[in-house]
This record gives structure tokens, sequence and C-alpha cells, in this order.
């Protein structure tokens, strides 16, 4: 590519470009090549041409038999699955976040499993990378055995915290597929043991970044290799054993892969992989062909920088154009240049799929095939950073935020659509979680925390209340290990694991679930560093749905110094058996710290108090439309007050509290209405003074310029046709 001269250069507003501009100039990664990494292998057409072999192949794809092979397929993949769960040691592998995918021959996603849906979406980069840049590299080459790891985010994850593994699959001597494996491993030799923390700065503090590198050949780790890696870490014995985890699902996928070939035969086995790519693409199309032409729109906000307080703008338009969608984040707040929340394009369009393949393609089998109607374009800001530096380790949070704004959207796109029945209120984004670092209860290193975060409120839906506790919107199929099986791994003891109290889930006509709250007490370790990270301390992600509420915000809360052993001991039965409880009555003495989500690096020490708290589902629909029955049922249930229902649901109770006072409900939401309609303005009074407001200027310190980011880039730096030249950094 020509650069012009500094003479020729342009600044261009962003918001003054057309949508086609945004898609040429920024639909890609903005990051630039490096050592291991290559932005252009992370933004390829869905399906690459097609191989001779599927070509011989596709002749032979008769109907009954490729929907037989497709079967098989996903029940290889989820043996996969169950495989690397059954055999990992980090808790988080073993409670199911994690991936497994079965790629084409040039590693297009064919399959991929249940679990965090980012980290099958996320494989075919270091893929394409390999059939790029090392096939013909005399030095490195590919064959049949080779296991390729990576890690790095740029190379095309999600965080130094989650580790790939990947092999290629001959038939015959010719490559066949590819299958992976890929789940969070936590613990890389970051800054705070176990991997996040929000204190980061910059990548250098991260932890291992390693590009795809071949670390065995012939069905085996090279020794040098693996002591090199677990060298770099905190816990090698569990790192090493996790990585023969992920080994052994590979070899257990390519067996069964092979077994198909013995069966079938490679050309079947290749074409029917990239048939089920094509007819994923075609439904996809027709999907999207039956909703409404227009553009649906969100905002959604950050509350946090690190361990800073501050606000970030997240926005997300949502085009649908005949049998495409746009996704357009033009004017997000710009790339903070501190703190772990930057998000990268492949990230930011992975996440995406949280929203998409489980609402708007509901029904539909997943594969990459899915993105083909989808194009995603966000200028250079947080969501799109272009910095080689940027710390990147929290950017699943900033991916979650993002995929609530584009549910929301989804949902008044699909709401008007004859596929209704997918429309809910998005699952609890808000999440606390916690790291240690130390030595555990048998003498053993700990770098990691518990996986409870996979027990959230869901969101209501539009016939139905949400389910409490359901799991994590990242994974359809996740598990929240139990306060025993917890009890035996780490070491403390479980004061309660209880809902995260009553009045917190989202309001509406369907309310939204409780999340899962556990309180635990330090035991059997003199002391642990610890820190945690997540969103909503300051407010809720957990956002209704058509005049829902939101579910509530929750704080971080740590007692130290507390007597809550010597209680427990001394056989107390008056012990908190919820937040509500242990904050009100403050039966546990010692120094209680209600704090951020986000906190530094600090110490707990034996007999401290430790809340981990879930968010609570959206709601969906006007309050006063709930069958006063069902809050009655949630009075009954905990879930809800009775004041509360009085005063918001305008339900009221008859004497004694166990059935609804019809008529006194009927003049109560009466009320309630007519309160409504006094206070109600016409949008132009209500805008003048509503566009006066912000928040006080140390809240909008990395925002941008409120209320919308201007965004003006140098028409050089992003043009239209990008320089795809990687360079060489070793010659």
């Amino acid at each position: 590519m020509t650069v012009a001269p500094a003479s020729q250069s342009m600044m261009l507003d962003v918001a003054a470009m057309g949508l086609d501009e945004r898609i040429a100039r920024f639909g890609r990664p903005l990051m630039k090549p490096g050592p291991g990494l290559d932005p252009e292998v992370l933004h390829r057409e869905v399906l690459e041409e097609p191989t001779e072999l599927e070509l011989a192949g596709e002749g032979r794809l008769d109907p009954v038999d490729l929907e037989i092979f497709l079967h098989k397929l996903d029940s290889i993949i989820d043996d996969g699955r169950d495989v690397c769960k059954y055999l990992s040691m980090a808790e988080m592998l073993q409670a199911g976040d994690l991936g497994v995918g079965i790629f084409t021959a040039k590693g297009d996603l064919a399959g991929m499993s249940t679990g965090v849906i980012l980290h099958a979406l996320l494989h075919y980069g270091p893929v394409k990378y390999v059939l790029k840049h090392y096939v013909d590299d005399p030095t490195v080459g590919l064959a049949d055995g080779d296991i390729f790891f990576f890690n790095d985010p740029d190379a095309g994850g999600v965080h130094t915290y989650d580790h790939f593994l990947m092999m290629p699959v001959f038939a015959g001597g010719e490559l066949l597929a590819w299958v992976a494996c890929g789940g969070h491993q936590g613990e890389t030799g970051s800054r705070s043991p176990g991997g996040w923390s929000p204190e980061i700065g910059t990548r250098y503090e991260e932890g291992l970044h390693i590009t795809p590198l071949r670390v065995g050949t012939d069905f085996r780790f090279h020794t040098d290799h693996l002591e090199f890696l677990l060298n770099s870490v905190r816990t090698p014995r569990q790192n090493s054993l996790d990585m023969k985890a992920r080994l052994a699902v590979c070899v257990r996928l390519r067996q069964q892969l092979l077994r198909e070939v013995e069966r079938r035969g490679a050309p079947f086995v290749a074409a029917g992989l990239r048939r089920s790519i094509k007819t994923s693409a075609e439904l996809a199309r027709r999907r999207i062909a039956g909703f409404n032409d227009g553009v649906y729109r969100s905002v959604v906000f950050l509350d946090t920088i690190g361990i800073e307080d501050g606000l970030i703008r997240l926005p997300v338009e949502l085009h649908k154009q005949g049998d495409e969608l746009i996704v357009d984040m033009a004017g997000a707040s710009p790339e903070p240049g501190i703190g772990p929340f930057h998000l990268r394009w492949h990230l930011a369009r992975a996440a995406s799929a949280a929203a998409l393949f489980p609402t708007v393609f509901r029904g539909l089998r997943w594969s990459i095939g899915l993105f083909d109607p989808i194009k995603l374009t966000a200028p250079p800001s947080i969501v799109n950073a272009p910095s080689r530096d940027a710390g990147t380790g929290s950017g699943s949070h900033t991916g979650r935020v993002v995929v609530q704004g584009l549910l929301l959207a989804a949902m008044r796109m699909l709401h008007d659509s004859p596929h209704r029945t997918g429309v809910a209120a998005p699952f609890a984004e808000n999440l606390l979680l916690i790291q240690f670092g130390g030595t555990g209860q048998y003498g053993n290193p700990i770098a990691g925390g518990p996986a409870n975060g996979n027990a959230t409120g869901q969101g209501a839906r539009f016939d139905l209340d949400g389910e409490h506790s359901a799991g994590f919107f990242w994974a359809m199929v996740v598990d929240c290990p139990g306060p025993e099986e917890q009890e035996r791994k780490f070491p403390w003891v479980y004061l309660f694991r209880n809902r995260f109290d009553q009045d917190v889930c989202g309001l509406g006509q369907y309310r939204g679930g409780v999340g899962l709250t556990d309180c635990f007490v330090i035991h059997g370790t003199p002391q642990l560093s610890s820190n945690s990270v997540g969103t909503g301390s300051r407010f809720t992600k957990n956002y209704g749905l058509f005049g829902g509420y939101s579910g509530a915000a929750q704080p971080r809360i740590v007692i130290r110094g507390s007597d809550a052993k010597e209680l427990m001991a001394a056989g107390a039965v008056d012990l908190p058996m919820s937040v509500r409880e242990l904050a009100d009555r403050r039966r546990i003495s010692g120094e209680y710290t209600f704090g951020h989500t986000n906190s530094e690096g600090e110490t707990v020490r034996d007999g401290d108090v430790v809340v981990l708290a879930r968010g609570c589902g959206g709601g969906y629909g006007d309050l006063l439309e709930r069958d006063p029955d069902a809050v009655l049922g949630d009075i009954a249930d905990g879930v809800t007050s009775p004041e509360l229902a009085a005063q918001l649901y305008g339900v009221v109770l008859a004497q004694g509290r166990d059935r609804v006072d019809a008529e006194a409900t009927a003049a109560r939401r009466a009320e309630i209405r007519a309160e409504r309609k006094r206070l109600g303005r016409p949008y132009a009074d209500f805008v003048v003074d509503w566009s006066q407001r912000q928040p006080p200027p140390e809240a909008l310190r990395h925002y941008g310029e409120f209320p919308v980011p201007v965004q003006v880039v140098d028409d050089r730096e992003y043009p239209t046709e990008p320089d795809s030249d990687r360079g060489s950094w070793h010659r």
C-alpha cells in the first residue's frame, strides 16, 4: 500500500461517515501486526475456498446420511467437552468454562460445544495463522500429531487467562480437519495470582502471551516446551494436568472423527464439515430476512476503569438490512490507555454471538456460518483498541456489557417478528469474581478462584419469570460447584449459600431470577492474597425490558478480624443466613468493608469473612400487569417483601397476609396509574431539563466528550483497504 504524504493526510469525523464507509474502515481488527500476530487472519470470510477433498465429497452428501453425520459430529464434540471437564484440575474447567470445536482443513468452525461460546469461536485465528505462515516454513511445517498451544488474546483468544490447544487431523496423508479445546485456566504468571487484576495497566502485566506455538509432535508434548510454560506460572502441577486434559480431548476428537472417515470416507467427512457451515449461513440469512428492516439502538455503560470509578459509553446500533445484520459501535468511549478493560475487534464479534446465537438464531445449528450475514464495525475506541500495549485481561467484562446492549437491541427487533418466543430480558451480568493466591489447606499452591459466577439470575421471558441461579450467559451449559466440593478444594468453610436477597430481582409483569450468594470464612491457612474483579457496583447492568425493572447492583463485602469461627465452634444458632442479615444485624463482629467489585490486591486472613454475590435478572413488562397471585407467590418464597408488593406492584394483602385483597389491590393500582399520569411530562419539556444534566467531572475522565464522544481519525491510519504486509521481526 502506498502511504500518502503528510500533506495529504485528512482527519475524518466518524459520525459524518456513512455506514458502508465505517464498515470498510473499522469492520476489522485495528491492532497492528506483530511477532506471531496477523490481524488479517482474524478477518476472513466465514468459509474459505473449498479444498480438493471437499469438492470430491460434495456429490456424496445424501441428505439423510448428512443429517446423521452432523448429529454424530455434535455427539463427538459433546463427548470431548465431558472429557475436558472430568480430567481437568482448574475449577473453571471442571464447571464448564471451556469450548470444544471441529474445524475444516482451512480452519473454519464446523461444529462447537455448549459451554462458553467465545472459546470455540476464537480458535479459527491461530489455525489460519499456522496455515498461512508456518505450513511452508521449513523450520516449522505441519504434520499429523502436531500439537499447538496459544493464549495471546491478540492472536485470536479472549485474554491470557484462557489457554487453547489445537491439532490437525490427517486422513490418508491429506489434511482433513482441525480439532481444538480451550478454556479458562486462570493462572498465567500475571501480576496477581489466578490471572485477573483490575490494577493492571498494560498487557505486560498479564503474564504469558503465547502466539501459536508447536508444543508437541507425534501426539506427545515436548518436555522442554511444557516445562517452559510451567516454569512461568504459580501452579505448575495444575497447569500441567490441564494441558494434558486438553490434549486428551483433541486426541479423542481426532480418533472419533477418523472413525467416521472409516465409515463414510474422507471426502464425505470433509464435504460434510463444509456443508455444515454453508447450511448454517443459509438458514441464518433466511431467519434474518423474516425480520423488519430497521435500526435498533441501545446504549449501555461501564462504571469502572480498573480500580477507578468512571463512566465508559458502549453504544450498539443493530441495523437490519435485507438478510444481513450490521452491529455498529460508533460513539464508544476512547481507549483509556489504562486498566485491563480494552476489547479487540475479534473478541467483540465473538461476544456478539452470546447475544445472537441463542436468540436471533434460536434453534439453528451453531457454526461459524451463523456469522456469514453479520458485520461488526467499531471505530478506534475501548471496544476496538488499536494500541499494542493495551491491557485486555478484563476485556471480557467489557464484552459482557456490550452483549447486554446488543441483547436489548436484538430483543426489540425480535419482538416485532414471527420469532417473539425468543424475547427475554438479559441474563444478569453484574458479577463479582474473586481470585486468591497462597497456600491451601493441604500445603498446595493456590492461584485462582471459584466458579461461583455460574449461578446468576435469568432475565424474565415474554411469558414466564426468569429462573433463579440459572447459569451464566456466556455459556449455555455450566455448573456452579457445591459448598462441600469447594470446602474440599479451597481453604474456607461456608457460613451460608442462599439467594442474593429479597427485593433485588428485576420486577415486571414477569420478574427476573435471583442470583446466588456465597458467604465463607477463610480457614486452614494463615492468609491468602486476594483481589476481585467485576461490574455493576455503581449501577446495574442487569437491564429490564419493555418497562421491566433492572436487577440490583451489588457490593463487595469483606469482614476482617471476625469472630465467625468462634461462633461456629460454639454452636451459635443465630448466625446470619443471608446478605441482609449479615449486613443489618452485625451478629458477627469485625471490621465490615463494603466496596467496589474491582479491588486492589489485599490480604485476607484466617477467620475473615468474604461474600461472593451474583446478579439478578431483569424484569419484563409493566409491574402493574403482574398477576397478583404471582406476587403472592414471590412473597411466600421470600423473593418480594409485602411492603414492596404494595408500593410498586400495587398488590395489597388481606389480613393474615395469606391471600390477595382484590378490591384493595385494584384501588392501589388505580392510584399508582393516576400518579404516573400526574408525573408525566411532554418529551419536549422533559428533554430541556434532561439535556442539561451530566455526571460529575471525575466520572468522565475516560468517557470522551459528553454526551457522545467525538471520534476523529486519520484517513491514512485507517484506510478502506488496509495493508496486509505482516513484516518481519526476526530476520
